[in-house]
């Protein structure tokens, strides 16, 4: 069996570096070619931003990668779910360069034991009606967190991009990646520049991905990221927190006090902007300006300008269920304003994993 020499203390090997950055799984694998593997488990590093299984089977060592140990725990892996010695058959696809023996992961079914699968953000069914959304009890207003001593986040996005609600369905994977790239016109009423830097990154299958280099997922793609979200709300200010469970423990400020937005010289871009909001019912009406452009607008990229003006509305229709509108004005990118909305699903009983990415994403502590 080939040996595998990981230096931990005085840090990782240039192979080990290599397999635990971040990237796009669309840029790197190819869907069209599909790999079962049915060999023995040689070593298992669960660990962000990828958990990776070795399998020793035919052709030599077999490089199987799933999603972060983070998404993985939603679909009930744990880090002893996968042992070395372990008898598995992995299904998934090919690396793009075949050059290397390497999959990502779709399922891996151990001998005499469990079939595991990748985590997806598909709304799983809840086997029971939802109840009512929990309110505060000085105002009615609806709570967006979870109530005292309890404990849990949205995520599970309905949609994994943003794209106009009018369109109808779009067939795009997880990244969003599109079927068909004929499809783009469809997504957003495109300036002509904005949609060839759309295409651009489409046909590049997001390998330029900002989030890949553990830039923040600002704008309407943090209620589509992968880890979910988690409202905070003080009362007493009045503000709401919007916490990404992912990327460095990014966080979102919204005031809810009556003060207006900046505008000019008042204006530094940031990930995530400006926000101001207020209750309309059981709807939280959020406005934001002051964007920068260094981020993607959502996955797939969809870009933006400096110049854009959300108006987001935030609805817990019940206990298990938010649903999330946008309307994005950006004169710069887009030839009118348009909507996008999907629903987020309500993960009971959980806190904040952690999560944290840099530019090597060199994790030494969770490298056994």
């Amino acid at each position: 069996m080939k040996t595998r020499i990981l230096l931990v203390l005085g840090g990782l090997s240039l192979a080990t570096a290599s397999l635990l950055a971040h990237h796009s799984m669309s840029a790197v694998y190819n869907d069209a070619t599909p790999v079962t593997l049915n060999g023995t488990v040689s070593r298992v590093v669960w660990a962000n931003p990828h958990v990776w299984v070795f399998v020793d089977a035919v052709g030599g060592q077999w490089e199987v990668e799933f999603a972060s140990r983070t998404e993985l725990k939603r679909s009930g892996w744990t880090g002893e779910s996968v042992k070395v010695g372990d008898v598995v058959t992995a299904t998934g696809s090919r690396a793009r360069d075949v050059k290397k023996k390497q999959v990502h992961g779709k399922t891996l079914a151990i001998a005499g034991g469990a079939t595991l699968k990748e985590a997806t953000n598909t709304p799983v069914a809840r086997g029971k009606q939802a109840g009512p959304a929990p309110r505060w009890p000085n105002n009615g207003h609806v709570r967006l967190g979870p109530e005292p001593g309890q404990a849990g986040y949205w995520a599970n996005p309905s949609q994994p991009s943003l794209f106009e609600s009018s369109a109808g369905p779009i067939r795009m994977n997880n990244e969003g990646l599109l079927a068909n790239i004929a499809d783009s016109g469809k997504v957003a009423p495109f300036q002509p520049w904005a949609k060839a830097v759309y295409e651009y990154r489409q046909k590049n299958r997001l390998v330029d991905d900002p989030m890949a280099s553990c830039l923040p997922p600002g704008g309407p793609r943090q209620f589509q990221a992968p880890y979910g979200v988690q409202f905070l709300e003080d009362p007493t200010r009045p503000r709401v927190f919007v916490l990404s469970r992912g990327a460095n423990r990014n966080w979102r400020n919204i005031d809810l006090d009556g003060r207006t937005l900046p505008n000019g010289a008042d204006v530094t871009p940031t990930f995530y902007g400006y926000s101001v909001g207020k209750w309309e019912g059981d709807t939280l009406v959020v406005q934001t300006v002051g964007l920068v452009e260094r981020f993607w607008f959502s996955n797939g990229g969809l870009p933006h300008t400096e110049s854009a003006k959300l108006t987001e509305r935030f609805t817990r229709t019940n206990a298990d269920t938010l649903k999330y509108e946008v309307t994005i004005d950006d004169p710069g990118a887009y030839t009118r304003p348009w909507t996008a909305s999907w629903e987020l699903q309500w993960v009971p009983g959980e806190d904040v994993d952690e999560y944290f990415c840099d530019d090597y994403n060199r994790e030494l502590e969770h490298v056994n």
